[in-house]
Parts: C-alpha cells; sequence; structure tokens
C-alpha cells in the first residue's frame, strides 16, 4: 500500500512518516504550493502528476485540503485527513461531502458539527504521540528523579499569549455593543467545560457586528458570520485567559514563559525564549516540575495537542478543566486539573510541595500516553476506520 503524504511541513510530519513506514506502508512525500485552498489549476495539475507518477493507493495530509480532495474524488481513490487545528475553516467547503473523504478530528464538538452535515466518513479521533521517539531523546521516564534543580524552572508555560488576536485589531465597536461581547468572554473565561460563545451571537448582534468587520469565508462554504465571530471572542478569551492565569501564579512561585510574546504582558515571568518542537520542547517538559496547559477556548472539548507533549515527554500536567480530558486521565492520579485561578494556584503550590506524589503522577500519565496515545495506537485505529490496509 502505497501514500502519497502532503505535507505543509507540520510539526508532526517526522513521527507520521515514522509510524507509517513501520506499519508497513509505502510512502511518499510531496509539498506543492497553492495560491487558494478551492481553485489552483497548477496546483491540481502537479499533484495529480505525483500521482500518477508514483501510482499511489491513497492521499493522507494533517488538516483538510479542498483541491486535494477534489482530485481524490475525481480519480476514486482515498483521502484520508488527520486535522489537529480547531477551528479548521476548509472543514466548511463543499468539498469535504466527497465520499472519497474520510476525516479525523480530534474534538468532539467538531465531530458533531462535522456529522450535521451528512458526511459518510468522518471519525473522532484524539491526537498522537511519539513516545518512541521522545524516549529515544529523552531517556526512558522513572517515578523517582526530579529534574526541575537541573534547570530552575519550578512551572513552566509553552505557548503565544494571543496578544495580536483579531478582536484587539478592530478599530471601534459602539459602546453597548463592545460591552454586550466584553461581558460575554467575561463570562465565559469562569466556565470550563461548555462554550457558550457563539450561543450569545443572536442574529441581532451577528447584524450588529457586520456593520463594523469585514470578516469572509467563501459564500459556499457550510458556515457562516458567527462561526468566524465565535472564534474571533474565542482567541481573545484565550488571551485574556492567560494573561491572568500567569499573572497570578507568577506572584506566588517562579514561573518561566517560553514564548514569542511580548514578556512586557507578565512582568513576573521569567524569559525562557522559544523552543523548537522536536528536540527542545520535550526536553522541557521532562526537566520542569510543573507544565501547563491553557487551552485554546475554540477547542471545546478535545484533548489539546500541547496536553499529550507535555505527558509523552514524562513532564507533570497541571492543564484547565477539558472534558475529553477528564474522560480519559483522572485528575490527581495522571495529572491535575484546574477550573479557576485559585484551584491553579493551590495545587501548583501543592505539588512543588509533595515532589513524590508529583513525579509518580507524572510517571503514570506517561504510562497512559504511550498505551492509549501513541502514533502506532492512533494511525493503527484511522486505517482501520479508512479501509486502508498495509
Amino acid at each position: 500500500m502505497r501514500i502519497l503524504y502532503y505535507t505543509w511541513f507540520e510539526n508532526s510530519q517526522e513521527d507520521m512518516e515514522e509510524t507509517l513506514i513501520s506499519l508497513g506502508y509505502e510512502v511518499v512525500k510531496c509539498n506543492i504550493p497553492f495560491k487558494d485552498y478551492e481553485e489552483d489549476e497548477a496546483f491540481l495539475s502537479q499533484f495529480f502528476g505525483v500521482l500518477q507518477q508514483y501510482q499511489c493507493d491513497c492521499i493522507f495530509s494533517f488538516n483538510f485540503f479542498p483541491m486535494i480532495a477534489k482530485t481524490a474524488e475525481k480519480y476514486r481513490i482515498k483521502y484520508i485527513s488527520w486535522v489537529y487545528d480547531c477551528p479548521h475553516w476548509t472543514l466548511y467547503s463543499p468539498a469535504v461531502k466527497s465520499a472519497y473523504n474520510y476525516i479525523f478530528v480530534f474534538d468532539r464538538a467538531q465531530y458533531l458539527t462535522l456529522s450535521s452535515f451528512g458526511l459518510l466518513h468522518v471519525h473522532h479521533l484524539a491526537l498522537a504521540v511519539n513516545a518512541g521517539r521522545l524516549c529515544r531523546l529523552l531517556g526512558e521516564p522513572k517515578p523517582q528523579p526530579d529534574f526541575a534543580a537541573e534547570t530552575g524552572n519550578e512551572v513552566s508555560f509553552v505557548g503565544s499569549l494571543y496578544e495580536n488576536n483579531l478582536y484587539d485589531q478592530i478599530q471601534y465597536l459602539p459602546d453597548d455593543l463592545k460591552g454586550y461581547l466584553e461581558g460575554t468572554m467575561e463570562a465565559q473565561q469562569r466556565i470550563y467545560g461548555y462554550n457558550f460563545v457563539k450561543e450569545m451571537l443572536t442574529k441581532e448582534i451577528v447584524e450588529r457586528m457586520n456593520a463594523y468587520l469585514l470578516m469572509e469565508l467563501p459564500v459556499s462554504y457550510l458556515a457562516g458570520k458567527e462561526e468566524l465571530y465565535a472564534a474571533m471572542l474565542n482567541g481573545k478569551i484565550t488571551s485574556q485567559e492567560r494573561m491572568r492565569m500567569l499573572i497570578g501564579l507568577s506572584k506566588i512561585c517562579p514561573v518561566t514563559l517560553y514564548t514569542a510574546s511580548d514578556m512586557a504582558m507578565i512582568p513576573g515571568a521569567k524569559a525562557g525564549g522559544t523552543v523548537e518542537y522536536m528536540t527542545e520542547m520535550p526536553s522541557v517538559f521532562r526537566k520542569t516540575a510543573i507544565n501547563l496547559n491553557m487551552t485554546l477556548r475554540s477547542i471545546e472539548s478535545g484533548i489539546p495537542l500541547r496536553a499529550l507533549d507535555i505527558m509523552g515527554a514524562g513532564g507533570f500536567l497541571l492543564s484547565n478543566y477539558q472534558p475529553e480530558l477528564a474522560e480519559q486521565f483522572e485528575d490527581g492520579k495522571d495529572l491535575a486539573l484546574f477550573g479557576s485561578l485559585q484551584e491553579m494556584q493551590e495545587k501548583a503550590l501543592y505539588y512543588l510541595e509533595h515532589e513524590k506524589e508529583r513525579q509518580e503522577i507524572a510517571f503514570r500519565g506517561f504510562q497512559k500516553v504511550r498505551q492509549l496515545y501513541s502514533y502506532e495506537a492512533q494511525v493503527k485505529k484511522m486505517m482501520q476506520l479508512a479501509g486502508v490496509e498495509s
């Protein structure tokens, strides 16, 4: 079985290629730039040329590309896409309805939305980590050693502060409309496990926002302004939440922030700079006493990749409550979850003071991720559901 793997140089490409080959698939990788997600004749011609030259049996990509779906339908070949962006706007393209698509999404709420479109082959599948590569890089995790003293990091956060979010780029909104939107965002920050932002965008509110915002999807897409505006507000909520949480935590314990964002916004934190995903980031996770995850609010229910990255590297995870994370991992046994700034502060201080318990939790989290969320396990499920055997 030969797979044409379309890559956009995503972080996970090496792990995916290694896994496919280990499972017995032949892999042909290609990257062809395109000018538009929906129409680009030069791309279609070049892509079909690669497909024909190597006589591939199916196509794979991380995230969904409408032009690849159109090619797959035209030549009656299966197209498997594993989506790890949320929201992922091309999932609203008319091309998503092709019977040759096999779409896998990690967020259950996103899956339910796609299912409502009547798609034939859409599945809910969590993301994965390459535990084998991480063990080769860092060594096998053990339940006892404490690496925090080696780096001096008690608490770390790796990620963006989203300070350049779209909401902050709006030049003008009437005071009453701005108050309504900011009240909605403030209320959503206080609630984990359920996202009501889109529900608050009534027809009247959307019509008023339309007068001040220039945000459009193609008219043929299966999403409206509500989805666009909800994503914009969720980006702002994420920014507000991360700043508030990091400022609050840095007041009571040392926090190192690994980011390209402006460190001046978190005056009490130490700057760690940026870290490379494949090699530097896992080392940070392993050697930090407590690793924070604060999920992008557009991910309504799913297990974020960052949470799996931390546990897969053998790091201790302190995360916001996320429905699917809480379903699959036990709070206080595999990880620690919080539902407020106060709870995050309390748990951070507790686990900094209880080293042995923290290390045992990190080790159990690693074991569960290696068993249930390895690339091998998840890709096997994917290929079986797609009916593509090696």
